[in-house]
């Protein structure tokens, strides 16, 4: 239904047009882009949504925590998605958590 556009009325010219919308960027605080983004949160192992950098976990603080040495391969769009699909045609659920955790995606 919107992919083709809402129907709306122009005043001035007294005729109808077909309204067309796009996001363009959106903006918010880090739990709620990792919502929108449907990807884990900044407290996960793979927290980053820019880069390729792997949390550790630390047993006496009970806390995720990221390296602050070293550089890190970008996140690109083709990775991106060869993850969702990885996720997507994991064969059992406990493939599929342990994917989610590695890449900090959902599907």
């Amino acid at each position: 239904m919107f992919l083709d556009g809402i129907t709306c009325y122009d005043a001035f010219t007294e005729s109808e047009f077909t309204l067309h919308a796009y996001i363009l960027a959106w903006t918010g605080d880090i739990p709620a882009l990792s919502k929108v983004m449907n990807i884990t949160g900044h407290n996960s192992f793979s927290g980053c949504r820019f880069c390729e950098i792997q949390g550790i976990y630390s047993h006496k603080h009970k806390h995720v925590y990221f390296p602050s040495k070293g550089t890190y391969a970008k996140k690109n769009h083709t990775d991106w998605l060869s993850h969702l699909n990885e996720i997507e045609v994991a064969s059992t659920s406990k493939d599929k958590k342990s994917l989610i955790k590695k890449y900090g995606k959902y599907k």
